[in-house]
């Protein structure tokens, strides 16, 4: 297996130094809403790009192309430069355009993203083919949710050029709701139903219910799309509900399957579970903002700082610890696989990885957690205290250190990984 450029291994470690470098922005970005000196528009686009880009669809990429490699014949070896090289420099593109305010360099990095959308499709499905809870459902399923990332990089671009400003606002949440809802989180969602049971090494509790939930899914985040659209919080309420079923349903059985397989316990297992928790309780949230603003004027006020902590508890507790738990499982088995070439010597090598990956997994999966809890409390606390209280400043800095405690945790531990060496002699490639 290549662990040169354009290896998955090279796809996971540049997409999560994207993904570290700009959620750290993000971090800044909220400090200065709460310190009263939000960061430039320019900042704030170059954050979100380079995190959704650069970071998480990178990394799902390498992810995709690790399980596709590690399922293929012994010896095979596999690179992608040029995906490797138009990704970085699509995400490079979309960073310099924010941070240059140039819609030109915004529109030319969406084209040469919206290039790479067949290739990278191609390898999603054909990783997720692997899996061997695969249904004739499924092809539907992810199909909806790369057509999410299509439409996605379509009205992107048409946003980046402004061809019809009367239309938008509504362009604006098309491109926003069909990347981050029909991409981002149902193919997010459908992956741990796959991923999961895999890791625990048991078939997933009812094969039913999963068909259900799969069905759910994408007609609920048809019905949220639908109701943003037309700015209908009746369709959204109706919508949300759905969904809220589905993902407990997905929780209820996929907490079954774990605990038949008798309850064995990773990083991995412990981040995936959470994150399917944490976009339930978001879920519940949106739910009640939504009720919210029925009342008017709002029963609770609602401004940027709350929509920034929404928004942000969200992407930290449920897409940032999907991404953890895919690294801390796939990041061993690959490792080993590019290093040793004999199978039969790969054993001690790859438990010695999985060890490095479960260390301090409480703490890891706490100060996440508790770290994308606090942004939610520091936003609720502003309606009762004005931003220059020592609660809501406190509560701030807490919450930043308890997530950047996080970052540092799962940097150092991938930095071990891919430098602890094998010990046997001679099997390094």
């Amino acid at each position: 297996m290549s662990r040169g450029l354009g290896s998955p291994l090279s796809f996971l470690l540049t997409g999560w130094g994207w993904l570290l470098l700009t959620s750290l922005l993000g971090l800044a970005a909220f400090g200065g809403i709460v310190r009263g000196g939000p960061l430039p528009s320019g900042l704030r686009q170059l954050h979100v790009h380079g995190v959704l880009i650069g970071g998480l669809l990178q990394l799902m990429t390498g992810l995709a192309l690790a399980a596709h490699d590690l399922a293929s014949h012994e010896g095979k070896r596999t690179t992608h430069r040029l995906l490797f090289l138009s990704m970085n420099l699509a995400a490079l593109g979309f960073a310099a355009g924010a941070w240059l305010r140039n819609p030109t360099l915004t529109l030319v990095a969406g084209f040469l993203l919206a290039a790479l959308f067949i290739p990278m499709a191609r390898h999603m499905m054909t990783a997720l083919r692997t899996c061997s809870g695969w249904t004739p459902l499924l092809p539907l399923y992810f199909g909806i949710s790369f057509a999410g990332l299509f439409g996605s990089l379509v009205l992107g671009g048409l946003l980046a050029d402004a061809w019809y400003p009367t239309w938008h606002g509504i362009l604006r949440l098309g491109h926003l709701h069909a990347g981050l809802l029909l991409f981002l989180t149902l193919g997010t969602v459908g992956t741990i139903q796959l991923a999961l049971p895999l890791m625990v090494h048991h078939p997933l509790r009812s094969a039913g219910l999963g068909q259900m939930v799969m069905l759910l899914l994408p007609a609920s985040a048809a019905g949220l799309i639908t109701g943003f659209v037309l700015s209908s919080v009746h369709i959204q309420l109706v919508a949300g509900s759905v969904l809220l079923v589905a993902l407990a349903l997905c929780c209820i059985n996929l907490l079954r399957t774990w605990s038949q397989a008798g309850q064995p316990g990773s990083a991995a297992t412990d981040h995936l579970l959470t994150a399917l928790t944490f976009l339930m309780i978001m879920t519940g949230i949106g739910l009640a903002l939504g009720i919210n603003v029925l009342w008017t004027p709002p029963a609770m006020p609602y401004g940027t700082l709350h929509l920034v902590a929404y928004t942000h508890t969200a992407f930290l507790g449920f897409l940032l610890q999907s991404m953890v738990g895919g690294l801390s499982f796939a990041l061993p088995p690959l490792l080993a696989a590019s290093r040793i070439a004999n199978q039969k010597k790969r054993g001690s090598y790859r438990e010695e990885l999985e060890r490095i990956m479960n260390r301090w997994r409480a703490a890891q999966v706490a100060t996440v957690s508790f770290g994308s809890l606090g942004l939610v409390l520091v936003a609720s606390l502003t309606w009762n205290l004005p931003l220059s209280s020592p609660w809501i400043q406190m509560g701030t800095w807490v919450s930043l250190g308890l997530l950047l405690l996080h970052f540092t945790m799962v940097t150092i531990k991938i930095a071990q990984a891919t430098g602890a060496l094998p010990s046997h002699e001679g099997t390094t490639k």
